[in-house]
């Protein structure tokens, strides 16, 4: 099955109310770019994988040109033919001629980490509503064996786990980064009274184990 209703290159995607949100154009020039280009993919592989796509045909398209291009075979529109002419939702898009025209929509090179982030953060988002979704119904069901303390728990560590998802495809940082950094903190923690880079939550122990607290940290006590 697919989701793209048809070819839209360059024209403006509507979305009704309640459509998660997506952008077919983006995934059809992002996949185009690797096409056309398979030194487009280091440049992105960081920032998304085959199941930030919205479309299941773009995410088996990627995966595939992804799998050839980390055995330094090429990825093009025909080489791939011989492994997606049978996928069905690639039938339901014209077959292999779809992947002629992805090729043909591909984007510059130098706007490809910009149009994976736009994916990945609609990824991000669409997983959020279906958490919302499911902690509301959670919510709405009164349930004996789960009081609301305990579903509040499970949403927090159900957050956690999403922005962890984040910052691990968030990709490796360079050494000069790592360095300047830990320097930073260093620094923090020299400045301020007590040797701590953040701010004291007033009990020692913790203080000593966590350095104290930092911007975006989600502390989750049990």
């Amino acid at each position: 099955m697919t989701k793209v209703e048809a070819f839209n290159a360059t024209g403006t995607e509507v979305q009704a109310a309640d459509t998660m949100p997506h952008s077919i154009e983006a995934e059809q020039q992002l996949l185009g770019a690797i096409l056309t280009n398979n030194d487009v993919y280091d440049k992105i592989a960081s920032i998304i994988g085959p199941q930030h796509f919205y479309d299941p045909v773009h995410a088996r398209i990627y995966e595939t040109a992804a799998a050839r291009i980390a055995r330094n075979n090429l990825a093009s529109p025909v080489t791939l033919k011989a492994f997606l002419e049978d996928d069905e939702g690639l039938k339901e898009l014209g077959g292999p001629a779809y992947l002629v025209k992805l090729a043909g929509a591909a984007i510059s090179s130098f706007a490809v980490r910009d149009y994976a982030q736009m994916i990945y953060d609609m990824a991000i988002r669409r997983e959020l509503i279906t958490l919302g979704h499911d902690i509301a119904g959670k919510a709405m069901r009164a349930d004996v064996k789960s009081e609301p303390k305990d579903q509040i728990v499970e949403a927090e560590q159900s957050l956690y786990k999403l922005s962890e998802q984040g910052q691990a495809e968030s990709g490796f940082q360079s050494f000069l980064k790592a360095v300047t950094d830990a320097v930073n903190v260093a620094n923090a923690a020299y400045q301020r009274d007590g040797g701590l880079a953040g701010v004291s939550t007033g009990l020692m122990d913790m203080d000593k184990k966590l350095g104290g607290l930092h911007p975006s940290d989600l502390l989750i006590l049990a």
